[in-house]
């Protein structure tokens, strides 16, 4: 599986998240992206992308990320087909919300 590439804006971002929350949650947890949809009763809601937090010992490690060529302890738990749907993308953060952003042949070229 290719590892999914994480900006490193959105990697800081989700690293303080993660230090925020280590008082309330504990050591030893680090930050996993999820696909959240909430129970809206709308059957054309869009999911989104999410924070959560799972024990760095049973995280599923085929999931890191990776950040300007380097894993990063972050973790993802997007399906995959939603990772390659209509080409390749990687993970950034926008107004303090987790994104996807499309892959562009082009430098400089983002949606």
């Amino acid at each position: 599986m290719k590892k999914t590439r994480i900006t490193a804006r959105a990697a800081s971002f989700l690293i303080e998240w993660a230090k925020s929350y280590e008082t309330q949650i504990g050591p030893g947890y680090v930050p996993v992206i999820t696909w959240t949809v909430k129970d809206s009763g709308n059957p054309n809601l869009i999911p989104y992308l999410g924070l959560a937090f799972e024990k760095s010992d049973v995280v599923d490690r085929s999931r890191i990320m990776e950040c300007e060529g380097k894993d990063v302890e972050i973790f993802q738990y997007v399906p995959d087909e939603l990772l390659e749907e209509d080409g390749p993308k990687y993970i950034d953060v926008r107004n303090n919300r987790l994104v996807f952003a499309r892959e562009s042949l082009r430098a400089g070229d983002e949606e």
